[in-house]
């Protein structure tokens, strides 16, 4: 990822990683509870929202920033989803499909403003009424303004730019996955990404949210 703060620390406390799943074998799986719902079986959906409502979530919460609205885009991703079920015909994966939704759910919200910002996502509104050890923490607090100023300028994105920033530095998908999610060109997104990623270090590096000490530009 290109941004990476460094205090605070970098270790989710996620524990041991799953073992991977066969991508193969998981393409199946989700085709197979596509045709299932496609022939009447109501149930599929709720196994298809326990595969991958988490996966939508990740989707809306990196765009979004997490919120009461997360749970909104979540939820109307998989009234669309539902509506849109007969229409696969696996052509493409699932999850690349799944994904498009979910990105395409949660850009119309942020059209319609409904996103109240990251403010929240940091926990930055709680900061008064922290622990004391937490104020004297001056590191731990510069790091999260850090945080804040940064998830402010990306609300300066453009829309098309914001979605693939978004997508590869804080959701983790490759190019190609963008690609497909977006329904762009590979050379477009790479395009995007660039640019994006100047217009965000430019406006942090002139705002003085880049000291060395608490952030890193990985290439």
């Amino acid at each position: 990822m290109w941004l990476s703060v460094v205090q605070g620390g970098g270790d989710t406390g996620g524990g041991e990683r799953s073992a991977p799943v066969d991508r193969g074998e998981a393409d199946a799986a989700d085709l197979a509870l596509v045709v299932s719902y496609q022939r009447g079986n109501g149930n599929a959906l709720s196994e298809i929202y326990r595969r991958h409502g988490k996966r939508v979530e990740s989707v809306a919460r990196n765009l979004l920033g997490p919120s009461s609205e997360v749970e909104d885009v979540v939820q109307d991703v998989f009234i669309e989803l539902q509506r849109a079920l007969f229409k696969f015909r696996g052509d493409a994966r699932f999850t690349t499909w799944l994904h498009r939704i979910a990105v395409n759910v949660s850009l119309q919200y942020l059209r319609r403003g409904r996103r109240k910002g990251w403010l929240r996502w940091l926990g930055l509104e709680d900061a008064t009424n922290a622990p004391a050890a937490m104020h004297h923490n001056e590191g731990r607090l510069e790091a999260r303004d850090i945080c804040r100023q940064l998830y402010d300028i990306l609300g300066t994105l453009p829309e098309k730019k914001y979605a693939v920033f978004a997508l590869y530095e804080l959701e983790g998908l490759t190019l190609e996955e963008i690609s497909a999610t977006l329904g762009i060109g590979i050379n477009t997104v790479k395009s995007r990404l660039f640019h994006a990623r100047k217009e965000v270090f430019d406006l942090a590096r002139a705002r003085g949210a880049l000291p060395t000490h608490a952030l890193q530009v990985v290439k």
